[in-house]
Order: structure tokens, then sequence, then C-alpha cells
């Protein structure tokens, strides 16, 4: 054996060294993935050559095409790979079930999966054609069920009575005479959904295994239901789903570029700008980081097709608006970005404006590319429960808990989702602080769980005490927790949740009864706050902190074992609806200064905070870079304080990515603030390196 000297070994070792870390410096750029729809090229069109410089000045990495039939688009797409371009596959409906019927072969029928490899085998036939696929979208888009979507053949028959070991209820309206049968029968035909997309995954992984499967889903899947689904059946709960069928679930919400879905639209009243789609896009990360999937966002933009019913002045000025939603949905943990195109006849922005705007947006964001994706969107600690079986027993919408969401995004500063189902043990998933707004029922396991999660050393804050259990009987679990009793659950009734159009008729999500809606108001005050839909109750254990004009309990504290928990004697959603309603910016300040508070007293610290509520910052981090995204949706005041704690490492720089430019920062014991100065509708990308990154 041939022996080697100790400098010998050295000087390997150090050339060793220098190659890891030249490779490490030298790591090939990836973009961001940034895909734009391209359908089919009209015959009395011509290419135009510039449209692949164009694209790429505006950050297109990927072109997402349908089955482009025609000899022209197929030599187009050509020609995009050719140029570097991946390719990302849409092919709908292939599961062999709609949003309006149910499947024609049952999932649970030997012979579904026969028809669903006929699907697969003609839908995706372009495929071999396509060198490079990226994603393939084989699903329906945007899954809900439209109508009562009832599966009883035969075969579904057999299935609930093997899993539950009885026979599947004859109608809905049977289901629901006792609470048990009435959640296993929702829930199975839930899942008559993602059984259906399950087998169709394996069936497209045979077809061509190259390919990632992907899935859109909007709001309906997220609440539960929304404008058009059948919410009252409260099925279409997209973590229910799951995740296994999918390697990238791609959201979309509109038309926020025009109003908020909910709450109103920009010059009318204040607002939560972006409210629901915070909220929304908070389940669905939920589900993504749970199921290790990619979350992607579909960005619409102002052009032909789209919200053609709302295009006016007022909109064209907000040239912004792609850009705003293309950072807000980055930053609240989207990898893959989607839009409409107008070139070659499609729906691209039919103002210029708009388009530079979204490109200077997302160039900024290519300066980083895929290395935003490598730093994931940082995991809260706090979270907002989702009641599922609240939803499905109640029959009540429960997405209208949009604005409490956002009350508690905006004082705290990050808000995570947690679904009920997930609450398997007395760790509540690692979080520190769980936010219960307007939930009447628990499960009493699930409650006992979050008993044991406070006794621990937990919190817990809350605007309602539940009262019932899944039986639907009435459970003393959370009074005791509380230390209340005789807790009212009032609010403001609202039967069909409206969407407040200027130009166009309200609509509901389903239609409130002999057209009213909003009744049952009851306001109150609280240091000089305008309370809506007050809460009474009786304390026992807990101590009371402050009344209300009328004598009613404004918050209440109560100590368990190593934890507390903290009520709100008002309803959270009803009171800042309210306020913004009313641009009461008394009581929005209050509100949010409230918030702040309890999380402040109780040790709760947030990873990221921005001092103006009406500046959004979100943060991504790994465990060298971190990104955070200052976005200014709605506010004249242009300053805002970002606090950033407990970060993984020591700061060593910060830099604007546009500019390059240095940015000042305070150094402090857990974290680092800083500065910043961003106008109405625009947006600031900053990168933070830490010490221990050799880069």
């Amino acid at each position: 054996m041939k022996k080697y000297s100790i400098y010998t070994i050295l000087c390997l070792f150090l050339l060793l060294s220098l190659s890891i870390q030249a490779q490490q410096k030298c790591k090939a750029y990836r973009p961001f993935p940034f895909s734009l729809q391209y359908f089919e090229i009209a015959e009395d069109k011509e290419f135009i050559p510039s449209t692949l410089d164009d694209l790429r000045a505006h950050g297109v990495s990927n072109l997402w095409i349908r089955d482009c039939k025609s000899p022209k688009s197929n030599d187009i797409v050509k020609r995009f790979q050719m140029e570097g371009f991946k390719i990302d596959f849409m092919t709908h409906g292939h599961e062999n079930f709609t949003r309006d019927e149910v499947p024609k072969v049952s999932v649970y029928d030997p012979k579904y999966e026969e028809v669903v490899r006929g699907n697969v085998k003609n839908g995706l036939a372009q495929l071999s054609q396509i060198a490079h696929p990226d994603y393939v979208f084989p699903y329906i888009d945007e899954p809900f069920h439209r109508k009562p979507f009832l599966d009883y053949s035969a075969a579904t028959r057999a299935e609930f009575k093997r899993q539950y070991g009885y026979a599947m209820p004859k109608s809905f309206k049977e289901a629901c005479k006792n609470p048990r049968i009435q959640l296993d029968f929702l829930n199975f035909q839930s899942l008559i959904f993602r059984d259906g997309w399950m087998k169709t995954a394996k069936i497209v992984h045979e077809f061509d295994p190259r390919v990632k499967i992907a899935i859109t889903h909007d709001s309906h899947n997220v609440y539960g239901g929304g404008v058009n689904s059948n919410s009252q059946m409260a099925m279409d709960d997209v973590f229910y789903w799951g995740g296994d069928y999918a390697d990238l679930f791609v959201y979309d919400i509109y038309p926020y570029l025009t109003f908020d879905y909910r709450y109103g639209e920009t010059g009318v009243y204040r607002k939560p700008r972006m409210s629901q789609l915070h909220y929304t896009m908070a389940q669905l990360r939920n589900m993504t980081t749970t199921y290790g999937k990619k979350m992607g966002f579909w960005v619409g933009t102002y052009n032909k097709a789209w919200f053609v019913r709302f295009r006016g002045k007022e909109r064209a000025e907000q040239f912004w608006s792609e850009r705003e939603v293309l950072y807000t949905a980055i930053a609240g943990g989207a990898d893959y970005i989607i839009s409409p195109s107008d070139y070659m006849g499609h729906n691209l922005p039919v103002d210029q404006n708009h388009w530079d705007e979204y490109g200077r947006g997302m160039r900024i964001i290519q300066k980083e590319g895929a290395a935003i994706t490598d730093a994931p969107k940082v995991k809260a600690n706090a979270c907002f429960l989702f009641p599922r079986t609240q939803y499905l027993l109640t029959q009540e919408e429960y997405y209208n808990v949009g604005l409490s969401y956002e009350l508690f995004l905006r004082s705290f500063g990050e808000l995570d989702i947690l679904h009920e189902n997930q609450i398997t043990d007395d760790t509540l998933n690692g979080y520190q602080a769980l936010v219960l707004c307007d939930v009447t029922l628990l499960p009493e396991k699930v409650a006992e769980h979050i008993v044991r999660f406070v006794k621990n050393g937990g919190t817990v804050i809350a605007d309602c005490v539940p009262q019932l259990n899944e039986n639907k009987k009435t459970s003393s679990i959370m009074n005791r927790l509380f230390g209340v009793d005789n807790v009212s659950i009032q609010r403001v009734k609202r039967e069909g949740q409206w969407v407040p159009f200027v130009n166009l008729p309200a609509k509901y999500s389903f239609p409130p009864v002999n057209g009213v809606t909003d009744t049952n108001y009851l306001f109150d005050t609280w240091n000089a706050m305008q309370i809506v839909s007050p809460r009474t109750c009786k304390a026992t254990e807990a101590t009371i902190n402050g009344y209300s004009k009328n004598g009613i309990p404004m918050i209440l504290t109560n100590k368990v074992g190593k934890g507390n928990v903290i009520l709100f004697g008002f309803c959270m959603q009803d009171t800042y609806f309210q306020a913004c309603k009313t641009d009461d910016e008394t009581t929005l300040n209050a509100l949010y200064t409230q918030v702040h508070n309890v999380f402040a007293e109780n040790g709760i610290i947030s990873h990221i905070y921005s001092s103006n509520p009406e500046i959004e910052a979100g943060l991504r981090s790994s465990s060298e870079t971190a990104y955070l995204f200052v976005i200014n949706h709605e506010t004249r005041n242009d300053n805002s304080q970002i606090f950033l704690r407990q970060l993984p490492g020591k700061v060593a720089k910060v830099i604007d990515v546009e500019t390059g430019c240095p940015i000042d920062y305070i150094c402090k014991s857990n974290g680092i603030d800083i500065d910043v100065n961003v106008p109405f509708g625009k947006t600031q990308l900053i990168k933070i390196t830490y010490q221990n990154n050799n880069q």
C-alpha cells in the first residue's frame, strides 16, 4: 500500500474543501417557477419572435398549455422548449366526475380504474411530444360540490358499509337525524373526491413517470364552501381531502383585483384588502406543509377575459395590483406562480402599465429565483382553529371568520391555521397559542386535548366558549377551562354572506330568508371602542379585567396549570367588520392594541411583526437566508418598523433585492428591527443573510 505523508493528506483535504466551497458558491441558478397560460394560437395569427424576449423580461419560466392540436401551436411549443422554457400541461376531468353530478361509474366500482385509464390515455396523448414536461393538471379545475352531490350507487353503499359497519343513509335528511351518522355520511361523501383522485394519480404516473401532478383549488375548498357552492353541505374541505394525490396545489381567489371578495371595494369604505386571501392561503398552506407538498398561486390580471364587468378608470389605475398579489402569495408560502396570458390572443393585461408593473415585480423575484423556494414560510408560534365538526353538524357558514383571522394576523404579525383533525394529542403540533373565534362546538376528545395543552403551558385566546360536543349535547369542558358559566354565543345573524358590489347586485352563498340578512345587531362600548355582538357570561374562576358600558365582562383571564386562557366578551368578526365599514379609527387601533397585548402579556413572541398593521410583512427563512416581503395594500401611512425575532442565525447583512443596496438595521438580543418606507400600492423584497452562511 502506498504511504502518504501527513502533509500530502492535509493538502488533499484542503483541495477537497476548496472544491466543495467552490461548488457551493457556483450553484446553478434556478428561476422561480412562473408559468404563463397559453391555449392555442389561431391559424390566422403569426408568432412574434420578440414574444420570447418579452416573456423572459417578465420573469416567465414555464409555458402552461392545453392540448394544442394545430401544427402552428405545436411548433410554438417546440420553440419554447428549445429556448429553455418548461412546459406545464393541462387536461381536465380524468377522475370521471364533475362539480354537478355523481361519478358515472362509482369510485369504488372495479370498472372505475378502467374508465380513468381510458381518459388518461386520450387526454395525455400529447405528452409524448413534450421533451421536458414539468407539471400536469389532470383533475377538475376548482373542484367543489355545486349541488347536493351525493352518490347512492350500489358500489358506494357497499364501501360505506365496509368502512362504518352499518348501511349508508338513504338521504342527507335521514343522515341528519343522528349527529354521529351525519358526520360519517358527510365525511364519506367528501372523501369520494379524494379516493377518485388517488386512483387517478396512480394511473397518470403509470402512463408517464416523468410528470408531477398538480390540482387547482379556490376558496370553495378551504372555507368548505363559497358562492355558488353547496356550502350547507360543508363537505369541501381541502385539508380533509388530504394531499397524497398531487405534488403541487395551486390556489386562486378572485376577483381580488376589483374588490375584496367578502368585505368591500377600494374607495367605498375601509377594509382589509387581502383578508380572504390571507385566511384561505393559510388553510392551503397548512395542508401542503402537513403533507410535504408544494403550494402554487394563480395571479389573475386586468385583462379581456377576466373581470370584464369590473374594468374601469379606478381599476385601470390600480396597475400595481398584480405585483401586490404576487408578493402577497409568495410571502404566504407560494412556490409556483401561474397567470393568464394574451400572447397569441389570450388574456394578458389590456393595460400596458399592469403588465409592466407585474414584470417589474417578477424581475425582482427572479434576481433570487428558486432560492426563495428554498426558504420556506416560517411556521408561526400561534394558530387559528378550523372547527370541522362544528361546520358539518351546525350546517352554518363558518367562512365569515376571515376578518377575525385578519385581525389576529395583523395584531400579532403571524398566524397559521390548525385543522381540528390535527388535534390528536396535547402538543397542538408545537404551537404556543391557539385562537378560537366563533367556535361553538368541539368534539370532547379535542376539547380535552386543548385543556391538557393549557395545563402544560399553552395559551388559548377566544371570543366564544364552545358549548356543544360532537353529539350536539351540552358540554361543560370548555366552561371549566375558561372559568365561566352562563355563556352566550350570540352574534349578528347572517343567513347569507353578502358580497357588496358597487356596480352589481349583492351575491349570497345561499339565499337569505325573506331577503333579510343582517339582523340582531347589538352594540355596546368599552374604552371608547364600539363593540358589536357583546357576549354575556358569569365568571366562576376567571378574573374579569374590564367591563363594557352595559356591565358585560370584556376580557377575562384564567390560570390553568402552567398555562392561561383569555376570553374576549364580544364577537371579533362583527366588531372588526363594523369598524372597517364605518372607518372607526379609534376602535380599529384599540382592537389591534388589545390583541397584541394579550400575546405579549403571555410571553408569546412573533417571528415577524409590523408596527403599522396596514403594512403587511411576511417572512420566509432557511438556516442560511431569509426573505422579507413588505406590502402596502391600502394605507397612505408609508412607514412601519418591522420586528424580526427568533431567527435561525445571527444577521450578517440586509439588502434591498431590487437595488442591491444595504439596509440599516438595529440588532437586538433576539433579532433585528428594520425601518421601512413603502408607499401605497408598492412592495419591497429584502434579503437577510446569516453569519453561518459561508457564501
